[in-house]
């Protein structure tokens, strides 16, 4: 409850005086005449309440000084709830936002009516960033039109938020760890098991259940299982080729608990033993993978940390004959070594923002020969602190020695 209550009060801090914020939860979509999506809250809406409700508004004012906090949720109808069960009780919303104010949707509008008429409030925060989003109801505009015509600045509350999103607290790091320890244990189970498996759509299926057995997670984000060649395109998704007991499968993957998510990558050799070329591409990768997590300390930016990646990987790939010239790098590695990590996986926060402490982000980098068949990434989520970093996800093996033991082991 104080979680929320804190961020608030951040974001409080950063408002002007003589304005309001709206910030709506989302709504369901339909996907057919008796069916929705599975609802995925806004996350800004939820880093500020607690709340994973459709149809919810956050109203804070902050007026001479003084600050009002309001909530609007759905009202429980009891033959309603005999289909689709009840909806959160205002004390529970209470409890989870504390927020003491907690009302019916059916007043939102009045509310409305009223912060246009405060002339008082000079500006209306929104969040706008959905209007970015192709093929979603585009409820930030739908908000602002509200305040057309009444004389109110709109400012876009996003890029204030996503810089709070930044810096996690000690209880989002505790609970980005508990999702990286549902997807370590589930990954276990993926390795001892791997020898004994047909396809990569077995391979995903026993890693969805096992983080829905542990702790009733949902997916981090789609789950990539690629074998062979499968493994050098950077979002294959089909999942459904053979395995060739002699290769390796690409593992991108994580378990999602709470809205905070894993995002881990791990190249397994599919009979527990890496091959040839096989074992000689993941160590170079292996060790440009530790070389960045090394480097990784307040200052610097996700560019930086790119560009020694590049460096790293070309020189290993020449010394290793892998290519011939320096230029050939971005042919067999293309996308960048990290990005934040917590409410979203891939947490919005621009890659020349300097780290700070209580940042986290992943560290992945890969190499892809398409013409040899064989993709590698390896990928750990990494805490900045105050002098360097803490690997969230050391507990994760990934040395050769250790994956090919822990495989005959369990063999």
């Amino acid at each position: 409850m104080n979680e929320y209550l804190n961020n608030r009060q951040r974001l409080l801090d950063k408002m002007e005086d003589g304005s309001a914020l709206i910030l709506f939860s989302g709504a369901l979509k339909q996907s057919s005449y008796d069916e929705s999506y599975p609802f995925l809250c806004n996350m800004n809406f939820f880093y500020l309440t607690g709340l994973k409700q459709e149809e919810c508004y956050l109203v804070m004012k902050k007026i001479e000084g003084r600050v009002e906090t309001e909530l609007f949720i759905l009202d429980n109808d009891e033959k309603l709830a005999r289909w689709i069960g009840w909806y959160i009780t205002h004390e529970e919303a209470q409890t989870i936002s504390s927020i003491d104010d907690v009302l019916s949707i059916t007043k939102f509008e009045s509310e409305i009516r009223k912060i246009k008429k405060d002339p008082r409030i000079e500006r209306i925060y929104l969040d706008l960033e959905i209007t970015k989003f192709r093929g979603q109801v585009n409820f930030g505009e739908l908000l602002k039109k509200k305040f057309e015509k009444t004389g109110k600045d709109i400012v876009d509350v996003y890029p204030l938020l996503i810089s709070l999103r930044a810096i996690k607290s000690e209880r989002e790091i505790e609970a980005l760890r508990y999702s990286i320890e549902i997807t370590k244990q589930a990954l276990e189970k993926v390795m001892a098991k791997l020898p004994h498996l047909q396809s990569e759509n077995q391979v995903q299926a026993l890693f969805e259940g096992e983080i829905k057995a542990l702790a009733n997670a949902n997916t981090s984000f789609e789950t990539i299982a690629a074998s062979g060649r499968n493994a050098t395109i950077l979002h294959y998704h089909k999942n459904i080729e053979p395995l060739e007991k002699e290769g390796m499968i690409l593992l991108d993957l994580g378990a999602e608990v709470a809205y905070y998510n894993a995002d881990i990558s791990r190249t397994y050799p599919i009979d527990g033993t890496y091959h040839g070329l096989n074992r000689t591409i993941y160590e170079i990768v292996l060790a440009c993978n530790k070389y960045i997590i090394e480097n990784v300390k307040p200052g610097l930016t996700l560019l930086d940390l790119q560009k020694l990646t590049i460096d790293f990987l070309q020189n290993k790939c020449l010394e290793a004959k892998l290519i011939d010239t320096p230029n050939e790098i971005n042919e067999v590695y293309f996308h960048g070594v990290s990005h934040h990590l917590g409410l979203d996986t891939h947490d919005p926060i621009a890659r020349d923002v300097s780290l700070e402490k209580g940042m986290v982000i992943t560290v992945e980098p890969g190499l892809y020969f398409s013409k040899y068949g064989i993709g590698v990434r390896i990928e750990d989520d990494v805490l900045v602190t105050e002098n360097g970093r803490e690997v969230l996800s050391k507990d994760i093996i990934k040395e050769v020695s250790d994956i090919e033991a822990y495989m005959k082991k369990s063999a």
